[in-house]
């Protein structure tokens, strides 16, 4: 395609930067050098799926330029893509322009009418002069960084050389960041310091959902081959980092997606585990390979007040080196443990490796680069997502978490009535427990490096319902509401004098209650 040519002009733009204002549209074999009055007649739209016209970073939307009148065509047109606050007088004087993303022309019908225009930075223009009813072009969105970029779309619509509008309302699109996570993202906010008096089991299941018929194009020639790797994860602290977008792939990670090979990955999870930082637990689900791709892979993992997140991966086959995963799952929240989530699952790309679709030759990528997401609406026709608008992208995998059990603490840091949160605590919650924990088990699913449960010789009756929400002042605002259940022997039921004849196991007196707390809100 004309990449190469795109690319020069946009380097040659970039270095023209700091002399340069607000494009002008205003058509080169113009007779009349006024706009005319638009009314409706030609409107410029982009499908961002989104409210209040905003854009979503490193993403790809489809902007289409066209008439409502069927007999009004037009002949000549230009689309720019520019920041707001350059107007006509304002000059940049600036060696690194904002990111106002870049638009790109479309293999398509409607999209091969455009070209790369050499008049204006970030702007494409008419092919030819032919009557024109509808023309579509891409925008891919700045890849984040300033969450307060505002990008401007403008674009100017020419019936002939006499006839022609631009900064009209309705050739106009102003689009601002949303800073919302994207749909793939933990569904909870990440918390510096986890205030739970307990610590809770869970299980996490992988469910594979990449096929022939939901990601069709370019799907693998040999889908006999098709699979994921061992899940490999881990619960661990706030200092500890599996992968992250924008870091350089681990020698482990980058074993797991280019060879399937996950023992390097498990020696450095394992490697970090201590009782108050790095890691807790080593996840490690089941490998699935076609035909069985469909079936869940499970893996248990306990989290606690210093270790209260996860991480996971899952290495796609065939791929060059790319995966599906979550990292830094928050599991704690202020009104205890998480006790269900589920969310789907996009490839990334490890950065080891060359390579645009699934069959890609293997090819190391030197220096090694950082982990990106997949490019999704890449303009290479090898690529499986070639073209593609992610809001049409399905998901490879959902992700599934679901809490079993809660375990209550008791130790120095854990004072009784104290301000800590204990978290709810349940007990072999779901239908499936000992089916899922089971087919975990068969796996080296779980390895800890400590436990501290003792609740032998206790039994723990009902908890009361929350106390109204109230605030310190009595004011409107955060506030805290309590629970309280009895601990009692194991035989007190049994025998009404044990109470009077023996207290060995410490189950009564100081433990006589145990009291949970959870933030609220009271309304103004």
């Amino acid at each position: 395609m004309h990449f190469k040519r795109f690319e020069f002009l946009l380097i040659a733009a970039l270095v023209a930067w700091g002399d340069a204002k607000k494009c002008d549209q205003t058509p080169p074999n113009a007779k009349i050098l006024e706009p005319s009055e638009n009314k409706g007649v030609f409107k410029m739209i982009i499908e961002t799926k989104m409210e209040n016209l905003s854009y979503l970073p490193d993403q790809t939307y489809v902007v289409t330029l066209m008439t409502t009148v069927p007999d009004r065509p037009f002949r000549f047109f230009m689309i720019t893509a520019e920041d707001p606050a350059v107007d006509d007088t304002t000059y940049v004087l600036s060696n690194s322009p904002p990111d106002v993303g870049h638009l790109k022309t479309l293999d398509t019908e409607t999209g091969r009418k455009s070209r790369y225009s050499e008049r204006c930075f970030n702007s494409v223009e008419n092919m030819d002069n032919s009557d024109k009813y509808r023309v579509d072009i891409h925008w891919i969105s700045p890849k984040g960084g300033d969450n307060e970029q505002k990008v401007r779309l403008r674009a100017m619509v020419g019936e002939n050389e006499e006839v022609w509008y631009m900064d009209d309302a309705d050739l106009i699109i102003q689009l601002h960041k949303d800073n919302r996570a994207p749909i793939d993202s933990p569904p909870t906010v990440q918390l510096e310091n986890c205030g739970l008096c307990s610590e809770a089991r869970y299980e996490v299941i992988f469910n594979g959902k990449w096929s022939r018929v939901s990601h069709p194009q370019h799907y693998p020639s040999k889908p006999d081959d098709n699979g994921y790797t061992h899940m490999v994860g881990a619960s661990h602290a706030n200092d500890y980092t599996l992968w992250a977008q924008g870091q350089e792939a681990s020698d482990g990670l980058q074993l797991l997606v280019e060879d399937a090979v996950t023992t390097e990955l498990e020696k450095e999870i394992v490697a970090e585990m201590n009782e108050k930082s790095g890691t807790r637990t080593l996840i490690r689900g089941k490998k699935r390979h076609h035909p069985y791709m469909f079936e869940p892979s499970h893996s248990l993992f306990r989290v606690d007040r210093f270790h209260h997140r996860f991480s996971m991966v899952v290495g796609m086959r065939p791929s060059p080196d790319w995966f599906l995963g979550t990292t830094h799952f928050e599991l704690c929240t202020l009104g205890g443990w998480m006790e269900s989530a589920e969310i789907p699952m996009y490839p990334w790309d490890a950065g080891t490796m060359d390579g645009v679709s699934y069959e890609s030759a293997r090819q190391a990528t030197m220096p090694k680069s950082k982990v990106l997401r997949v490019e999704v609406g890449s303009f290479n026709k090898e690529s499986p997502f070639y073209q593609m608008n992610l809001n049409d992208l399905k998901p490879f995998a959902i992700l599934q978490v679901r809490r079993l059990d809660v375990y209550p603490l008791q130790d120095d840091e854990c004072v009784e009535g104290g301000e800590e949160n204990t978290g709810e605590e349940g007990e072999g919650q779901g239908e499936n427990e000992d089916e899922s924990e089971q087919e975990a088990q068969d796996e080296p699913s779980v390895q800890e490096s400590r436990q501290n449960l003792n609740q032998e010789g206790c039994v723990l009756g009902d908890w009361s319902d929350w106390s109204p929400c109230e605030t310190l002042d009595g004011s409107c605002g955060i506030g805290v509401q309590t629970r309280v259940r009895d601990v009692r022997p194991r035989n007190f039921y049994e025998d009404r004098n044990y109470l009077q004849t023996s207290d060995s196991n410490g189950c009564y007196g100081e433990m006589a209650a145990k009291i949970q707390k959870q933030h609220c809100y009271v309304d103004c």
